[in-house]
């Protein structure tokens, strides 16, 4: 893949269940360096369209490509991020910050674990980017749940992905938080290059340095940048309540 490809690639892309079609006809890019939001109501697809990003699922038509290739056969699995919703183990993990973070390198491979020295440079930068270098020795169980979300982005910087993947990851964390996660995804982008997915109802935090906003229902609705959107008279601010009722009337 060569720098001007895109990171992700979808052409044609339908998809169903048993008779239920949830996408059709998806057709969607995401180059390199972008910042870009994937936003729809309950039910339209998102978290379909990422099961088949990651490899999950396959699609019943059209086709999905990763760094060139098919999501299943991905080999660097380093390159690619993921923070899932809310990671539910939180509360019963016994381990501190830092080994969170380094379990982000095992995608990394062996030859990383024979280098010690460039395993704490990862983990420092990592916890650096999200505020929180000050927190490593404390139990993951025992911050905040917006910095337990915190901990586990950074989890997914440690590998220094070239894609990072978020599904819903500001939902119900504070104002505070939602600062420090912009503040490490504008890190990600604009000082190491990469590129991230977005898939949230909460825009507010980093809706001024978003490169474009998806709106999926089934199909892509709109797909342009968060000012245009803006434009018709969304409110892309977390405490407004207009962007998911608009969403809810998307036809």
């Amino acid at each position: 893949m060569t720098a001007r490809e895109p990171v992700v690639s979808l052409h044609g892309v339908s998809f169903a269940y048993g008779a239920a079609e949830v996408l059709s006809d998806i057709d969607l890019e995401v180059r390199p360096g972008e910042f870009v939001a994937l936003v729809g109501p309950n039910g339209s697809g998102k978290s379909t369209l990422l099961r088949l990003l990651l490899g999950l699922l396959r699609p019943q038509a059209g086709e999905i490509e990763l760094f060139g290739g098919p999501p299943d056969a991905l080999r660097s699995r380093h390159r690619l991020g993921y923070v899932p919703q809310r990671p539910g183990l939180a509360n019963d993990l016994t381990a501190s910050v830092a080994d969170v973070v380094a379990a982000g390198l095992l995608s990394r491979g062996r030859w990383w674990a024979r280098r010690p020295g460039r395993q704490h440079q990862a983990i420092d930068r990592a916890l650096t980017a999200v505020s929180l270098a000050d927190r490593r020795h404390e139990r993951i169980r025992d911050l905040s749940g917006g910095q337990q979300q915190r901990a586990f982005i950074a989890r997914a910087l440690a590998a220094d992905p070239e894609l990072l993947v978020l599904d819903e990851p500001v939902a119900g964390v504070d104002a505070e938080s939602q600062r420090q996660f912009r503040e490490s995804l504008l890190h990600l982008v604009r000082e190491r290059g990469g590129t991230v997915l977005l898939v949230s109802h909460e825009l507010g935090a980093v809706a001024d340095v978003l490169d474009r906003v998806v709106v999926l229902k089934r199909t892509v609705r709109f797909d342009g940048p968060p000012a245009e959107l803006s434009g018709t008279g969304v409110h892309l601010g977390v405490h407004d309540s207009d962007l998911p009722f608009w969403l809810e009337q998307v036809e």
